[in-house]
């Protein structure tokens, strides 16, 4: 399982018959007031930008798109050349994607995942604490393998780690579902529901829940005991419980599960545009500068179609943010940042730059 969870100050070094060392009070009178300061700077540019999340919510986006057939994955100097007849379609978008209440994984569902190693951290700490692991965590899943059958979903499940120098093995198999169907009112007697389109996932259940913080304790896993596995020669086979997880966007899941082990917003950067994005969007992400240059490269580029495709990415993993709890800072910061990209470049793709500035708001600058 992963390394034992330990607090920030703790130290192996003994301190018997260690004699007291006399404390700082300027410096931590000092320190406490930057971090004072800082704290109270970023409340008020926090409260600053819900006013205006709050602002945009209000009013919804209204755009005609263009649709020229099978041409939604050109770029917009193709879409002249095609012989098919173009559909106006009215596009109506949610100014903004808002955040619901914030709320922190519980102490159940933390101690469930980590097991005895668990001493009541909050679920910020072992976030971070689970940071430095993630990337060797997540290439161990990438190696996983295993056959379903399609028919039933079982239980437990036999997977295979390829991964032969893995110490840390996936502790659970999540299995991915839509929401069923509802029968439409005029539906004849021999309607049937369709088949539900299960897709399974190994995880670490540690990483899931402490970043989720509505999806509850996990059951019990024989790989949450085992400290860590020792390098093989041979490829191992464990047996994993399975746990069903309905979320409102399947498709998206795996671009929020590979943030929760890297925590880095170019993951969701990279599922969110259709084309690359400079270092300095990535650094500077909430910079109406660089959220417009961006904006304007992608509409001024791409299809209109190719455009709402990426906008329907995003809040496929905002749905799934808000079903599952997780309310990670950088995880909403890439969520915001993106949507406010590819909504003004949409707007900026279908000629009508100004349909998404609301009302009260400065005149939108002039595009050349």
């Amino acid at each position: 399982m992963i390394r034992a969870l330990r607090a920030r100050n703790f130290s192996k070094r003994p301190t018997e018959n260690t004699p007291p060392t006399k404390p700082a009070p300027k410096t931590i009178r000092r320190t406490r007031s930057r971090k004072t300061k800082k704290s109270i700077t970023a409340a008020k540019l926090d409260a600053e930008q819900a006013k205006k999340k709050a602002q945009k919510s209000s009013q919804p986006v209204r755009l005609n798109v263009v649709f020229y057939g099978d041409s939604a994955d050109v770029e917009m100097q193709d879409v002249a050349s095609t012989s098919q007849q173009p559909t106006i379609v009215p596009v109506m978008l949610p100014r903004a994607l808002n955040q619901p209440p914030i709320c922190e994984p519980s102490n159940e569902a933390i101690a469930a995942a980590t097991g005895l190693s668990y001493c009541g951290q909050p679920a910020s700490f072992v976030r971070d604490e689970l940071e430095s692991s993630g990337p060797r965590s997540l290439q161990t899943l990438c190696s996983v393998v295993t056959q379903v059958d399609n028919s039933v979903l079982p239980k437990e499940l036999a997977v295979v780690v390829n991964d032969l120098t893995a110490s840390d093995y996936p502790t659970h198999m999540l299995a991915v579902y839509a929401p069923v169907s509802k029968r439409p009112e005029n539906a004849p007697a021999s309607w049937v529901p369709p088949k539900t389109d299960v897709k399974m996932y190994p995880v670490h259940s540690l990483f899931m829940a402490a970043h989720c913080a509505k999806l509850g304790p996990f059951p019990p896993s024989p790989i949450t005991s085992v400290e860590s596995f020792p390098a093989t020669d041979e490829l191992r086979t464990v047996i994993l419980p399975v746990r069903p997880l309905c979320l409102p966007s399947p498709s998206t899941f795996p671009s929020l599960l590979h943030y929760f082990y890297l925590r880095r917003s170019e993951v969701l950067f990279k599922a969110f545009f259709p084309c690359e994005f400079s270092t300095d969007f990535v650094e500077k992400c909430m910079s109406e500068e660089e959220i417009m240059k961006l904006a304007t490269h992608i509409g001024k580029t791409f299809n209109p179609n190719v455009i709402l495709k990426h906008a329907k990415v995003i809040h496929g993993v905002w749905q799934n943010a808000c079903a599952l709890g997780s309310f990670d800072d950088e995880l909403w910061m890439a969520i915001d940042s993106a949507y406010e990209v590819i909504i003004n470049a949409l707007a900026i793709g279908t000629g009508n730059p100004r349909a998404v500035y609301v009302a009260k708001s400065p005149s939108p600058p002039t595009q050349a």
